[in-house]
């Protein structure tokens, strides 16, 4: 199926819809950086922003409709510089593919957005923002229980990848963050800042084979959840979401992009550990490769990517510079 099929059947599902204060309707995520006769990958989805004016209702998730995998977020109608400031809200909305726009807001707002979205001064609110939530980690509760603990740790742990994009103007992707931020250091000349990326995380120096492995055991169980897709994480661990999670991951490891895998590995095995403690041993094992086995050793990990802040954004201004 082609990206502008995929748009066109989400449209499709967005006609059917009765939000209140409902105000639109735009493709967010790699769908709205690809050109609409581009394949979409069968380990991608189309995420899908609803934007309400009014109070918002909680993510809807994943799902599939039209044999599209839709991931559907509903946000609040935001003014432009608010949107400009949220390294969340502003690459999607500033692409300007539009599915729904009942009273022509959504592409006033889109204007304003694309045309300042390249601007340096916003490119800097954006990655001072996600500078903040990196700067969690020196309150990171080591005393959760485990999945809570490693969920707390590895999304901030992995916020430089998304200050990179960011940076370089670039699709702020989620499961392939460490590949997309791999492939923009190195076409400007910062190949060893990705290996000092993946050395915070503790998978510079793991092989092929025991990724593998770790996927294996992950896929053993992703398929024994007992999943409630009213739950958080409920829908990223159905059997829809497997191609993603589970085949997507493999995808990774057989391109040699296996140290880019882990941060995924690591995510689902906890948000499956959420619903049941079937496989905590396997993330333990996991952990204690990463050199975050124990809430000290994780505690360390994190503080490996406090010390790396100042690095980060010497990176971070010379692809402003670069990129300008």
């Amino acid at each position: 199926m082609k990206i502008g099929e995929a748009r066109a059947a989400a449209a499709r599902w967005v006609a059917g819809q009765r939000v209140p204060g409902f105000a639109g309707a735009y493709v967010s995520g790699s769908a709205a950086w690809l050109a609409a006769e581009a394949a979409l990958p069968a380990t991608s989805d189309i995420d899908l922003v609803i934007v309400v004016d009014g109070e918002v209702p909680p993510k809807l998730g994943k799902f599939r409709h039209e044999g599209v995998l839709l991931e559907v977020t509903y946000v609040p109608l935001e003014p432009a510089d608010k949107v400009l400031s949220s390294p969340v809200l502003s690459p999607g909305l500033s692409r300007g593919v539009i599915l729904a726009d009942p009273d022509g807001r959504l592409a006033t707002l889109h204007a304003a957005v694309a045309g300042e979205f390249a601007r340096p001064q916003w490119i800097r609110t954006r990655c001072a923002a996600l500078e903040d939530r990196i700067a969690t980690l020196a309150q990171l509760d080591v005393s959760r229980p485990l999945a809570d603990r490693v969920l707390s740790w590895v999304f901030p742990a992995s916020l430089p990848t998304l200050v990179i994009l960011t940076a370089a103007r670039a699709n702020p992707t989620v499961r392939r963050r460490y590949v997309a931020a791999r492939e923009v250091l190195m076409r400007y000349g910062e190949a060893d800042f990705h290996e000092e990326l993946l050395d915070w995380l503790g998978c510079a120096r793991l092989a092929r084979s025991q990724v593998a492995a770790h996927l294996d055991r992950l896929t053993d169980v992703y398929d024994r959840v007992p999943y409630d897709s009213a739950q958080p994480y409920g829908t990223d661990l159905t059997s829809e979401a497997r191609r993603i999670s589970i085949d997507g991951t493999r995808e990774l490891i057989e391109q040699g992009l296996h140290r880019e895998a882990v941060w995924w590995i690591v995510v689902t095995f906890a948000r499956c550990l959420t619903f049941s403690p079937y496989g905590t041993a396997a993330l333990q094992d996991l952990l204690d490769d990463l050199g975050a086995g124990t809430p000290e050793e994780m505690r360390h990990r994190a503080g490996a990517v406090m010390a790396g802040l100042p690095r980060l954004r010497q990176v971070r201004e010379t692809l402003i510079s670069n990129t300008e």
